[in-house]
């Protein structure tokens, strides 16, 4: 059930012109749009995020973007808790902690009652931007 909406998601994206989409995307990633909304930005790139006007990718090749983008950092100056899915990719488990059932609740509660403290759904700080410097350079 919790793939069903990532299935939609993947076929609609997929039957408008998407075939690489399917492979873009890790099974963790996947699973997180089982429950989160989606919105094509490109053919193969989506966006996901809480907040308004949120134009963060995913779904890419980081390795290959970050070679011509100047404003990131090379994948070997990431920061050790940044993951690249199968070392090139940006999934949402680059930037987020796994999600376990269990723990995703209490996670986004502490989020919301004590938003003084670094996020607990991410996989580093960014009070000060810290975590978007771990890749991007400005």
């Amino acid at each position: 059930m919790m793939y069903l909406a990532a299935a939609i998601v993947t076929a609609i994206l997929l039957l408008a012109g998407s075939p690489s989409l399917s492979l873009a995307l890790d099974r963790e990633s996947l699973e997180c749009l089982g429950c989160h909304d989606a919105a094509v930005a490109t053919d193969v790139t989506l966006q996901v995020c809480s907040e308004p006007n949120c134009d963060h990718p995913f779904g890419i090749d980081y390795r290959n973007i970050s070679s011509s983008n100047k404003g990131l950092k090379s994948p070997l100056m990431l920061p050790q808790s940044i993951k690249l899915v199968n070392n090139k990719d940006i999934g949402c488990g680059t930037c987020h902690v796994p999600f376990k059932q269990q723990d995703h609740s209490i996670l986004s509660n502490m989020r919301n009652l004590y938003p003084t403290i670094p996020d607990p759904m991410l996989v580093m700080d960014n009070r000060k931007s810290e975590l978007c410097f771990g890749c991007h350079t400005k």
